[in-house]
């Protein structure tokens, strides 16, 4: 039995030591100055719809099941936040954790415990 185990043991070793790591290269996006030289005025798409996060810290965009939806956002302390209306129901205010990876944004909802989505940046 114990032969076994042992045996069970260096095969999972070997087994995995040729699985090369997933490659994470998103870098956290920490200042208002950064986030708006690389996000502000550009148009963000994900499967689910479109964003525009404008200058005047306004939002706006189109969600495929919702339709239309407004709000306001802020750069405050590293993290994105933002509070939207959608079909005239607040949705109150997230703060985000937002990295780049090249054209690829990732946003992780509640000051970064929450929910993680990627979107492409055009």
């Amino acid at each position: 039995m114990r032969t076994s185990i042992i045996a069970f043991s260096i095969f999972a070793l070997v087994g995995t030591s040729g699985v090369p790591a997933l490659a994470d290269n998103f870098k956290r996006i920490k200042t208002s100055e950064e986030f708006s030289a690389l996000v502000v005025g550009k148009k963000i798409t994900w499967p689910g719809g479109t964003a525009f996060i404008r200058p005047n810290g306004k939002t706006d965009g189109r969600l495929k099941k919702q339709g239309k939806y407004v709000g306001n956002w802020t750069f405050t302390k590293g993290f994105y936040c933002r509070n939207l209306v959608i079909k005239k129901e607040a949705t109150g205010t997230n703060c985000q954790i937002v990295e780049i990876d090249g054209n690829k944004l990732r946003f992780t909802r509640d000051q970064g415990k929450g929910a993680t989505n990627i979107v492409t940046l055009k």
